[in-house]
């Protein structure tokens, strides 16, 4: 009697395993996206990354190829939804988009509104400096009578409040506002994110140079897709294929096809 209630209990766990792994896979988003093989995905402007071109009126960028990759991989027809990077949360929680894809970064704070997934990009925080200026380094830059302007309320704005003892931090309302210190010389530095700063600079190569800080000086922070809590078996199927690009060196070609620092790919080491 005790063998066949043993064989019951374990029949029963079997079947429970089933249940549960069928259901694991077959979230409501997911089991569309498969049957439809249409993604719904939300996008924000971002130069060399995600941008729509308005020659062509395709969209373009690193984040534009490796979608393409993925529906050349996977048969699965992906729709980008341009909006505005204020709006990508509120989107993908009403259910314009399936997912963001436009490396919006992970933090605590935006954990509590989306799920993310691996991450497939990394920046760090790097000053922007007058192409003659002496700084080569954050000791440079750290200095009494130096300035160093920031976005208010960005990670680069939180990263020098920590960071720096003795320049005076000046935070302003937009990018434009604070790079335009720097280049009239009312600042010694603009302080913002690695990718943006060296594209800046690549941009204006006799006004400005991008000067990174050593690993341990910097902060880094992630490019990630997200979604709804709801959909975490979406999120396992895109992780899935991240991590099998990142092992194929994926990202690292494209970071050289769009001429964007090796770091992107790498992270920090």
């Amino acid at each position: 009697m005790l063998g066949i209630f043993k064989k019951a209990l374990v029949a029963t766990a079997s079947i429970a395993v089933v249940a549960l792994s069928t259901s694991a896979w077959a979230g409501p988003t997911l089991d569309r996206i498969m049957s439809e093989k249409k993604l719904v995905v939300g996008v924000a402007p971002w130069n060399k990354f995600v941008l729509l071109n308005p020659k062509t009126n395709q969209y373009e960028g690193l984040i534009v190829d490796d979608i393409r990759n993925l529906e050349a991989m996977t048969g699965i027809k992906v729709e980008l939804v341009n909006t505005t990077w204020s709006g990508l949360v509120a989107g993908l929680q009403a259910g314009k988009w399936d997912v963001i894809m436009s490396g919006l970064g992970a933090t605590p704070e935006r954990a509590t509104a989306v799920a993310f997934g691996e991450a497939f990009g990394y920046l760090s925080s790097t000053a922007m400096v007058r192409a003659d200026s002496p700084v080569r380094s954050l000791a440079d830059l750290d200095k009494d009578g130096n300035t160093v302007s920031v976005v208010s309320g960005t990670a680069a704005h939180q990263f020098a409040q920590r960071t720096f003892k003795k320049a005076k931090v000046s935070s302003l309302s937009d990018t434009g506002a604070a790079v335009l210190e720097v280049m009239q010389g009312r600042a010694t530095a603009y302080v913002g994110d690695s990718v943006s700063n060296e594209l800046r600079a690549q941009e204006r190569p006799t006004e400005l140079r991008n000067v990174k800080f050593a690993s341990n000086e910097t902060e880094w922070t992630s490019m990630n897709h997200a979604v709804r809590y709801s959909d975490l078996d979406l999120l396992t199927f895109l992780d899935t294929y991240i991590r099998s690009m990142k092992l194929r060196g994926w990202y690292r070609t494209l970071a050289d096809k769009w001429n964007l620092p090796p770091e992107l790919a790498t992270g920090p080491h």
